[in-house]
């Protein structure tokens, strides 16, 4: 009976002994935090000051480079004594391409326009010496000679028909040029009201000269394209 008694108390206390050690046990730690499903936060005021600023700043500086090409071009600043040497530059290479085609050139067409650009550009000259305006040089009337120079060597190679070509075709590129530069650079800019009517004087002599030289050119081509076809052949 007193084995009986004992036995039920070591039973009773291992029993408690194994509840408190139950009640000590932890259950599973938590993760300490969960992973937000919220939308980041909106840019600060100051980001979204500049990226506001940007397109406005962009759209001005578009607007002021648009302002700029739409403005005409600048004219170049010429002295009326610059102006003098453009135009003496222009009547002397005219004289000295238009003798060299009297002599090389046959066709009668081309020597009759040489023999009006000796008449017309040497009268010119004597005209404008009459003025006494001391000829100043500029990037013009320095760049007029380099390319007259350059295109009286280039023709000195030429012959015949092919001579004739090239004369005409030279002078309707200089002529332009000139003319160009009578409407763009020295009108503008002229202010001796003697030096002014030459130019309004000449002007209309080289836009006949192009206009004789254009003619000319026609010619030349028409001519081409009749020989090229041939004479037609009969049927037999």
């Amino acid at each position: 009976m007193i084995r009986s008694t004992r036995t039920v108390a070591i039973l009773a206390l291992s029993a408690l002994a194994f509840i408190q050690c139950g009640g000590d046990q932890k259950s599973p730690e938590t993760p300490s935090s969960i992973p937000s499903a919220e939308p980041p936060a909106p840019a600060s005021e100051t980001d979204a000051g500049t990226s506001m600023n940007s397109a406005p700043a962009t759209a001005s500086a578009q607007a002021k480079a648009d302002d700029e090409a739409a403005l005409p071009p600048k004219v170049e600043t010429l002295s009326d004594e610059q102006i003098a040497a453009i135009t003496d530059a222009a009547n002397t290479a005219e004289i000295e391409q238009a003798k060299l085609a009297e002599s090389k050139s046959k066709d009668a067409g081309v020597k009759r326009f040489a023999a009006m650009m000796i008449a017309h550009h040497g009268a010119a000259k004597q005209k404008q010496a009459k003025l006494k305006i001391k000829p100043a040089e500029s990037a013009v009337s320095t760049g007029l000679q380099a390319d007259a120079a350059s295109t009286l060597d280039s023709l000195k190679t030429d012959k015949g028909k092919d001579f004739d070509k090239a004369y005409i075709a030279a002078q309707i590129d200089a002529h332009q040029k000139v003319l160009d530069t009578i409407n763009d650079k020295l009108l503008p800019n002229v202010k001796n009201t003697d030096l002014k009517a030459y130019l309004d004087e000449i002007k209309p002599r080289v836009e006949q000269h192009l206009k004789e030289a254009k003619q000319l050119q026609e010619s030349f081509d028409s001519k081409s394209s009749t020989a090229d076809v041939g004479p037609k052949k009969h049927a037999s």
